[in-house]
C-alpha cells in the first residue's frame, strides 16, 4: 500500500516554521503551506496561549501584537 493514500495531500506540502520573538518577550511554532499560508501552533514563553493566522509568509497581527518569521 501506498503512504500517500493515508496521509492528506495537503500535508505532504507543510513545513514547521518559527517566529521572531516580539516585544512581549514570546514566540510561535506554526505550520504552513507551500504557498506560506498557515497557523501558529504553540505559544511559547506567553501566560496566555494565542494563535495567529500566516498569509502568504506575514504573520497577521492577534493579541495587539506581530511577529516575523525566522529566516
Amino acid at each position: 500500500m501506498r503512504l500517500k493514500q493515508y496521509i492528506k495531500e495537503d500535508t505532504l506540502n507543510e513545513v514547521t516554521v518559527k517566529s521572531k520573538k516580539d516585544q512581549t518577550g514570546h514566540y510561535h511554532d506554526a505550520i504552513v503551506n507551500a504557498d506560506g499560508d498557515g497557523k501558529t501552533t504553540a505559544t511559547i514563553g506567553a501566560d496566555e496561549d494565542h494563535e495567529h493566522v500566516i498569509y502568504q509568509w506575514l504573520i497577521q497581527p492577534a493579541m495587539g501584537h506581530i511577529h516575523n518569521l525566522e529566516e
